[in-house]
C-alpha cells in the first residue's frame, strides 16, 4: 500500500454535515454546550433528556429534535435509538453525558447509593452505547463519547462508590471500543476535573472556587465549552484513528506529582455532585 502525498482537509474533517448526533442529557450544563458545539459543526441534533422540558429548550435553540428518554431504562433506549434512526435513515454520533455523584464514604454506603451510582454513572452508559452501536454497525460505522470522571482516575475522598462507578466506566469504554471497531464505531471518554456546571456553581462560594483553583496547574475551573469542545472533537474525523480512549480534561490537576492538599480535597469532594 502505497502512501498519499495528497494533503488532508483538515477544515472538512471539523465539519459534521450530513450528520446525525444525540446528545443524552442534552437539557442543560455540558450537554446543552455539546449540543450547541455539534449543531455549529453542522450536524443535525436530536437532544434527548429525562425532562421533557428542558429538552424540548435546547432542540428549538440548536434547531433540532427532542425527545424524552430515561437513559436508566434499557427499554426506553432502545425505543429511542429506533426512532431516531426511522426518522433519520441512519445515527452517526452519540454524546452521553448523563451522570451523577452521591457521596458518601465507604462505611455509610447503602445498596440503594450504590445503586443510583452505578444507575446513572455506569448502566446507562451500557444501554446507550449498545443501542446505539447496533444502530450505527448497519450504516457504516459511528463514534460514541461518554463522559467519565477525573473521580474515575484518582481516589477523592467520599466519592468511593461513584469513582468505582466512572472507573468501570472508563474500563467499558477501552472494551467497547475492542469489541465495535471493526464495526466501524469508535468509543472513547472524555474524564473532566472540576468544571463550572450549574450544580457545582451552587455549591461552591468564592473562597472554595479560589481554593479549587490554586490546585489545579492552570489555575481555574474548567468551563462548560472546555468539555463539550472535547466531546466534539471525538466526534469529528479529526480523531477518526482515536478509540478506547479516556480523555482527561482537568486542567493538569492530576499531573503527578501534584496532588489536592488534603483539607481542601476532603472539602471539595464533599460537595461533588455532577460531571
Amino acid at each position: 500500500m502505497g502512501i498519499d502525498d495528497n494533503p488532508a482537509d483538515y477544515v472538512a474533517r471539523q465539519r459534521l454535515d450530513g450528520k446525525l448526533c444525540a446528545v443524552v442529557g442534552a437539557g442543560n450544563g455540558i450537554g446543552r454546550e455539546t449540543a450547541i458545539a455539534l449543531r455549529q459543526a453542522g450536524a443535525d441534533v436530536v437532544c434527548l433528556d429525562i425532562d421533557e422540558a428542558k429538552a424540548g429548550a435546547v432542540a428549538a435553540e440548536v434547531g433540532g429534535r427532542a425527545m424524552t428518554v430515561d437513559a436508566t431504562q434499557r427499554s426506553e433506549v432502545d425505543d429511542a435509538v429506533e426512532c431516531m434512526v426511522e426518522a433519520y435513515g441512519r445515527l452517526d454520533a452519540v454524546v452521553d453525558i448523563v451522570g451523577a455523584s452521591f457521596g458518601s464514604s465507604l462505611l455509610e454506603i447503602d445498596e440503594d447509593l450504590i445503586r443510583r451510582n452505578f444507575d446513572l454513572n455506569l448502566f446507562q452508559a451500557m444501554h446507550v452505547t449498545r443501542a446505539a452501536a447496533a444502530a450505527m454497525a448497519k450504516t457504516g460505522g459511528g463514534t460514541i463519547v461518554l463522559i467519565g470522571s477525573s473521580a474515575g482516575l484518582s481516589s477523592l475522598p467520599n466519592q468511593i462508590v461513584y469513582g468505582s462507578a466512572k472507573a468501570a466506566l472508563h474500563h467499558f469504554v477501552r472494551c467497547a471500543a475492542s469489541e465495535l471497531g471493526h464495526l466501524g464505531v469508535r468509543v472513547n471518554a472524555v474524564a473532566p476535573g472540576y468544571v463550572r456546571t450549574e450544580r457545582m456553581v451552587a455549591r461552591f462560594d468564592i473562597e472554595q472556587w479560589d481554593e479549587l483553583s490554586s490546585n489545579i496547574p492552570l489555575q481555574r475551573a474548567g468551563e462548560l465549552a472546555e468539555i463539550a469542545g472535547a466531546a466534539l472533537f471525538l466526534t469529528q474525523e479529526l480523531s477518526s484513528f482515536i478509540t478506547g480512549h479516556v480523555l482527561v480534561a482537568d486542567g493538569g490537576m492530576l499531573n503527578p506529582p501534584r496532588v489536592l492538599r488534603a483539607s481542601s480535597s476532603r472539602q471539595i469532594a464533599g460537595r461533588l455532585s455532577n460531571n
